[in-house]
């Protein structure tokens, strides 16, 4: 593994990591039987997991950070896989600074700026 590639791996994986602990704490915070529920069920899973279940709760302080937590498990999946940094439109790889702006970037410049 390259080590720009190291470098977005381990930004991808802190910021996982910091999104996990933003959405426990949420939970925490209610006072709502149904999140202390959720917060148990996220603690069996792995992170890798978190989002499917997340998304289905429609609550505006999970869903932002569900959606953030979903790309950034794809990245994560993508690199895994061999296919970190290849446009999901054309196959055209991404250019590093629009992966360096986002880490989870899914298009290439022309692809993401349809005409």
């Amino acid at each position: 593994m390259s080590i720009r590639l190291n470098q977005l791996r381990t930004r991808l994986l802190n910021e996982q990591q910091l999104l996990q602990q933003q959405i426990m704490d949420f939970l925490a915070q209610q006072n709502r039987v149904e999140f202390q529920q959720l917060e148990l069920r996220l603690m069996q899973l792995t992170i890798a997991r978190w989002p499917e279940v997340l998304l289905q709760w429609q609550t505006p302080g999970l869903l932002e950070v569900s959606v953030r937590l979903e790309a950034i498990q794809a990245a994560l999946s993508q690199m895994e896989i061999g296919l970190y940094g290849i446009c999901c439109d054309c196959e055209a790889k991404i250019e590093l600074d629009r992966l360096d702006a986002d880490p989870t970037e899914q298009r290439c410049k022309i692809c993401s700026n349809p005409r």
